[in-house]
C-alpha cells in the first residue's frame, strides 16, 4: 500500500501515543504541462494556530519556491545522500501569521530506470505525484486538507482524493476529510463510472474496454455495500480503479493503481482488489500510528483475503498457509514483534506483519463472538476516522464493545516475538460402563515464557457428526484434560481448524518449495550437462535467489552428494541429482525421467514446460526444470511467489501457470486416533463473518462450543 509506506518515511520519528497531528490547509493550483515534463504550482498554505515553528519543508530540486507573503523569507540548502536532488527551506515567518503562499516551477528529472514504478514522474505518457516526490511542502507529520485545481492537456483525465468539480481544461479535486498524503495522477485516460449509495464507483483505462470497465465498476459497488455495511459508512465520495503504466498494486485513499495485466487477471477482482478497496477503512481511513504498529494490513488481509476464502469454505487451509509461511520463513534473527512491522520488505516480514496480524484478529474475533467482534470495529473506525490510531486503540475500542480486559491476552501476540508449540501425549480413553473419558496432556514447548492460550480441540464421536468440539484454556506450558462422552471417542484433534497462531510442528508441514527459500543456508546446484545458454540462464537465476550469506552456488560436478544440513535448489533437467527427488515423490505418484513429468496425474512433456517440485526429506530438496533458456527469467521472478506449493507445472517464456499444488500431510502429531475404528474428522461448517445468522451456529463462539450437548468437563489442570 503505497500511502502507507510513504507515511511510515515521515512518522517513523514520532510519539509513541497514537495523538492526532495538527492539519494543514493547501490551496494548490498546478499547470500541468506532461509534453515537457513540466510542472507549475502555486501552493495557499494555512497553518492552524500555535502550529510548530521554525517551519521547514522539502521540495525537489527542480523547483526555487517564492514566498508571496510581506516578510516571508526561505532560505534553502541542498539536502544530501538521497535518491534524488532535493532541497531543505527554512521558512521566517512573522509569530501572528498563519499563512503562507508558495509559487515554483520547474521540470522533474526523468527516471533513470523506467522498468520499476518512479517515486515522481511527469511525462508524456503518466504523472504521477504523491510526498515522496516532493512536489508540495510537508512541515512534518501534519495531516492535510486541500483544493487541487489543475490544468491539463484536453485529453487526459487527473485524479486525485476527494470529489472532482470538472470544467474545460481542467479539474479541481476538493478533500476536506484530514488526509497524510496528496496525489496526482493523470493520464490519457478512459472514464467510466456508475452511482452506487456509497459513493461513485469509476474506472480509469488507457484503452477503451467497456466490458472490462463495467466488471471492476460492479466489483467497486459490491465491495462498498459489503464493507460499509460491515464496518461503517464508506468515508470518500468515489472510489476509482486506475490503470497504472507499471505492474503495481497500490492503494491509496479512494483509489487503487493496478498496472495493465494485473487488472486483467482473472482471479484479481475476486483477491486483491477488495483488499485495496478496504484499504479506504484500515490504513486510508484511519490512520496508522507508526510508531506503535502498522496494524492495517493484518486488518485489510483478514477481512478482504480471509473473509473472502472463508466464504468460499478455505478458511482453514488459508489460516493454515499463513502459519506453513511463518514456520518456512521467520527463525532467529528473522522475527520480530508485531508492534515494530512498519512495512513487507521480504517473506519473513510478510509473515509477522500480515499473518501473525490475521491471526490475532482472528483469534479476537473467536473470543469474543462475532457480534460483539464487529462492534469492536465499528467503533473504533467511527472514533478514530481520519486520526491517528495504535494497537492500544483496537485493543480499548474491544474492550469497550465486550467489557473484557484484553490487555494482557493481546500483548503476548503484539509485543513479543516467536509463537507457541503445542506438544500433545499420554492420551488414552477409559470407560466405566456409563462415560467415555479421554485424558491427555499438552505441553508449549517454545523457549521463554508460556503463552495463555485457548486451545481448539475436536473430538470425533461414534455415530455422531460433527464431531464435538470445545475449547481448553491453558495459562501455563503444561495442560492435564480430562473429557467425558456418552458416545465413544474416536478421533482427538488440537486446533483442527488452524485457529491458533502456533509454530506448526514439522510433520504438518507438507514439502513446500517455501521450505527452500525460507532455509537460513543452502546449496543451489547447476546442471554441468546442460547447454551453455541453459547454464547461464540457470546462473543469473540462482544469483538472484541466493543471499550474501545464506546460499552457495555449485555445479553438480562438483559434489559428490547432497547435503543433508541444509536446504538445496536442483536446477535443470540435466542435473545429475534429478532422480534423486524422483526417489522422494515417487509415494506421491510422482515420475520424472529425462523426456517429462507426470504429477497429479497428467504426464508434462520436457519440451512443452517447465515444472517444479519440492520433495521432503531430512533437509528441504526442490527441483525447477525449464525447457528452454528463454523460460528462466520469467520463472526466476514468478516463482517465489508460488512458495506455498509443493508442485508446479508453468508454460511459455512468460511462465504462464497451469497447474500448483500441495501435497497432503499424511498425518498430524496433534491428531491421535482413540479407537481401532478408522475415523474422519468431520466439522461442522463455519459461518462467514459477514453472513447473516438467524441464530448462533453450534461453534460460533468458545462460549457456544463449551455448552455443547452430551459433553462434561471432569478436570483441565494446568501448570508453569
Amino acid at each position: 500500500m503505497r500511502a502507507i509506506a510513504l507515511c511510515a518515511l515521515l512518522c517513523a520519528a514520532g510519539a509513541a501515543s497514537a495523538e492526532t497531528p495538527p492539519v494543514v490547509r493547501h490551496a494548490l493550483t498546478v499547470a500541468l504541462s506532461p509534453e515537457r515534463g513540466h510542472l507549475a504550482v502555486r501552493d495557499e498554505i494555512t497553518l492552524p494556530a500555535g502550529f510548530p515553528r521554525p517551519l521547514s519543508f522539502l521540495l525537489d530540486g527542480a523547483f526555487e519556491p517564492r514566498a508571496e507573503e510581506p516578510g516571508a523569507r526561505l532560505h534553502g540548502s541542498p539536502v544530501d545522500g538521497g535518491p534524488r536532488s532535493l532541497k531543505r527551506y527554512t521558512v521566517e515567518l512573522p509569530p501572528d501569521r498563519t499563512r503562507l503562499t508558495l509559487v515554483y516551477a520547474g521540470r522533474l528529472p526523468a527516471p533513470v530506470d523506467l522498468r520499476a514504478m518512479p517515486a515522481g514522474i511527469v511525462s508524456p505518457e503518466m504523472v504521477y505525484l504523491d510526498s515522496g516526490s516532493h512536489w508540495f511542502a510537508r512541515f512534518g507529520d501534519e495531516l492535510l486538507r486541500f483544493t487541487l485545481a489543475v490544468r491539463h492537456p484536453s485529453a487526459w483525465h487527473v485524479v486525485s482524493q476527494g470529489r472532482a468539480t470538472r470544467e474545460p481544461g481542467g479539474v479541481t479535486w476538493e478533500e476536506q476529510h484530514p488526509q497524510d498524503d496528496i496525489y496526482l495522477v493523470g493520464a490519457r485516460f478512459h472514464l467510466y463510472k456508475e452511482a452506487t449509495p456509497h459513493g461513485e464507483a469509476q474506472v480509469y483505462l488507457r484503452e477503451p474496454d467497456e466490458a472490462l470497465a463495467r466488471r471492476y465498476l460492479a466489483a467497486t459497488a459490491r465491495y462498498l455495500d459489503l464493507y460499509s455495511r460491515l464496518i461503517g459508512p464508506y468515508p470518500y465520495a468515489k472510489f476509482a480503479l486506475i490503470e497504472n503504466a507499471w505492474e503495481t498494486g497500490l492503494g491509496m485513499p479512494s483509489f487503487t493503481l493496478l498496472g495493465p495485466r494485473v487488472l486483467r487477471l482473472p482471479f484479481i477482482i475476486d483477491t486483491s482488489y477488495p483488499h485495496e478497496v478496504l484499504h479506504n477503512w484500515w490504513g486510508n481511513g484511519v490512520y496508522l500510528d507508526y510508531a506503535s504498529g502498522n496494524w492495517a494490513e493484518g486488518l485489510t488481509t483478514y477481512l478482504a483475503d480471509h473473509l473472502l476464502a472463508e466464504r468460499d469454505g478455505r478458511g482453514a487451509a488459508y489460516r493454515r498457509g499463513l502459519l506453513q509461511k511463518y514456520a518456512d520463513y521467520v527463525t532467529g534473527a528473522r522475527d520480530f514483534p508485531l508492534r515494530e512491522f512498519r512495512a513487507r520488505h521480504g517473506e519473513a516480514s510478510q509473515a509477522v506483519g500480515y499473518g501473525k496480524s490475521v491471526m490475532l484478529f482472528h483469534a479476537l474475533r473467536l473470543r469474543l463472538g462475532d457480534e460483539t467482534f464487529l462492534a469492536g470495529l465499528r467503533r473504533f473506525y467511527e472514533r478514530h476516522r481520519f486520526t491517528v490510531a495504535g494497537f492500544d486503540d483496537i485493543r480499548r475500542a474491544f474492550e469497550a464493545a465486550s467489557g473484557r480486559r484484553l490487555e494482557a491476552e493481546l500483548a503476548q501476540w503484539v509485543d513479543r516475538t516467536g509463537a507457541p508449540a503445542l506438544e500433545l501425549a499420554d492420551v488414552r480413553v477409559t470407560h466405566d460402563g456409563e462415560e467415555f473419558r479421554v485424558r491427555g496432556r499438552m505441553t508449549q514447548r517454545q523457549p521463554g515464557r508460556p503463552y495463555r492460550l485457548r486451545v481448539p480441540i475436536a473430538v470425533q464421536l461414534a455415530g455422531r457428526a460433527p464431531a464435538h468440539e470445545t475449547v481448553l484454556h491453558m495459562p501455563g506450558r503444561r495442560l492435564r484434560f480430562d473429557l467425558r462422552f456418552a458416545e465413544r471417542p474416536l478421533l482427538l484433534a488440537v486446533d483442527p481448524r488452524f485457529d491458533l497462531f502456533r509454530r506448526l510442528d514439522p510433520a504438518e508441514l507438507p514439502p513446500s518449495l517455501g521450505r527452500v527459500y525460507g532455509a537460513e543456508r543452502g546449496l543451489i546446484v547447476l546442471p554441468g550437462a546442460a547447454p551453455a545458454a541453459v547454464r547461464r540462464a540457470y546462473y543469473a537465476l540462482a544469483e538472484s535467489w541466493a543471499r550474501p550469506a545464506g546460499f552457495a552456488i555449485v555445479e553438480d560436478t562438483e559434489i559428490a552428494a547432497l547435503p543433508d544440513d541444509r536446504a538445496v535448489w536442483l536446477l535443470g533437467w540435466e542435473n545429475r541429482f534429478r532422480p534423486e527427488v524422483a526417489r522422494r515423490l515417487a509415494d506421491r505418484g510422482v515420475e520424472v525421467d529425462a523426456d517429462g513429468v507426470r504429477v497429479d496425474g497428467r504426464r508434462y512433456a520436457r519440451a512443452a514446460r517447465s515444472v517444479a517440485l519440492a520433495a521432503g526429506g531430512r533437509n528441504a530438496v526442490a527441483w525447477l526444470g525449464a525447457p528452454n533458456a528463454a523460460s528462466v527469467p520469467a520463472l526466476a521472478r514468478k516463482l517465489p511467489h508460488y512458495s506455498r506449493y509443493g508442485y508446479l507445472v508453468f508454460e511459455g517464456p512468460e511462465a504462464a501457470n497451469v497447474l500448483k499444488g500441495e501435497w497432503p500431510v499424511a498425518e498430524s502429531p496433534l491428531q491421535v486416533a482413540l479407537s481401532p475404528e478408522r475415523a474422519q474428522l468431520e466439522l461442522e461448517p463455519r459461518s462467514p463473518l459477514a453472513a447473516p445468522k438467524a441464530q448462533p451456529s453450534a461453534i460460533s463462539s468458545p462460549t457456544a462450543m463449551r455448552n455443547s450437548a452430551n459433553t462434561r468437563f471432569s478436570s483441565v489442570t494446568s501448570s508453569r
